[in-house]
């Protein structure tokens, strides 16, 4: 197998991590290049591993999105999912998670889970952790009682997309990673594309999300705006929320895409190649965001 090449492409957490910080973005896809080799360079290996934390807010989105996808599998298999046990199972998967991230194993696994309080040693309460639980439990409860999942179920499986369409496309000469948490044919025959929230909802940020998900339909699967369906289904409050798609809001996506694409190739030291180099990224001067950085030790050890 030939050496892997860091090659430019554009995602949504791409371009969310680009906006709050420059100087993250650059440690995030250019500092932490190669690190998975435990042969790395030592400054380098430290990036990859602070690349990997995550919040516990984030740990917990996955959870859950984690259990719904085995979930979809075992109803497209044709059978039932014993609700509570199958939750009870998930939360006992989410201690043993909880306890490796504690121990550090994550230093030596970086693949395994690594929660940012953990590496920054915050001194979080007990009934912190426990009301986080509490969400994913919630979440779950209420994605079994959705009338929505009571909709996907009366369509046939082969209808269903859990994950095995395509997550990337090229636009305009730049590879694009977008998938839908989940896509199945309604029973009108047009194609629902769900996105799955365990936290508040931002109307702004879900609107360029459910967005890019219109234009991957259109470009990935070929199905007009007219023809699809965008939900939100937002399972801690819990509701189902569409939105409306039409041509002109199509366009106005592939036209923010390419202001994004544009503002992050104007920073390359070479674009053609993707070379970034640090001192053409600055550390952005809100300090709220450095806090709550994965990479502060290296960029701001002073907080």
């Amino acid at each position: 197998m030939g050496d892997l090449v860091n090659e430019f492409s554009w995602s949504r957490s791409r371009d969310a991590t680009f906006q709050d910080c420059r100087r993250k973005y650059f440690y995030q896809y250019y500092g932490a290049w190669g690190g998975w080799d435990v042969g790395a360079d030592a400054d380098v290996r430290r990036l990859y591993i602070l690349k990997q934390l995550a919040s516990r807010q984030m740990w917990a989105g996955r959870i859950v999105h984690d259990a719904i996808e085995m979930a979809l599998h075992v109803y497209r298999e044709g059978r039932d999912v014993p609700v509570e046990p199958f939750i009870a199972d998930v939360i006992e998967r989410m201690r043993n998670e909880w306890r490796s991230s504690r121990a550090g194993r994550y230093r030596e696994s970086p693949k395994t889970l690594a929660l940012f309080e953990h590496e920054y040693a915050l001194d979080l309460k007990p009934e912190v952790w426990q009301a986080l639980s509490r969400n994913v439990v919630t979440c779950l409860r209420n994605f079994f009682r959705l009338p929505l999942l009571e909709a996907v179920r009366k369509t046939p499986p082969e209808h269903w997309s859990i994950e095995h369409w395509s997550k990337v496309f090229d636009f305009e000469g730049t590879q694009v990673w977008i998938a839908p948490d989940f896509g199945y044919w309604n029973a009108d025959g047009l194609l629902t594309l769900v996105d799955w929230k365990t936290g508040a909802s931002d109307p702004d940020a879900t609107a360029f999300q459910l967005g890019c998900y219109a234009l991957y339909a259109r470009e990935v699967l070929g199905v007009e705006p007219a023809q699809v369906d965008l939900l939100e289904a937002n399972l801690r409050e819990p509701t189902v929320t569409p939105l409306a798609w039409d041509d002109a809001r199509l366009e106005a996506i592939r036209e923010q895409l390419r202001l994004s694409i544009r503002a992050m190739r104007a920073y390359l030291a070479d674009a053609a190649a993707n070379v970034a180099r640090i001192e053409d990224f600055e550390r952005t001067e809100e300090l709220r965001i450095c806090r709550w950085c994965n990479f502060r030790s290296v960029c701001r050890p002073e907080l």
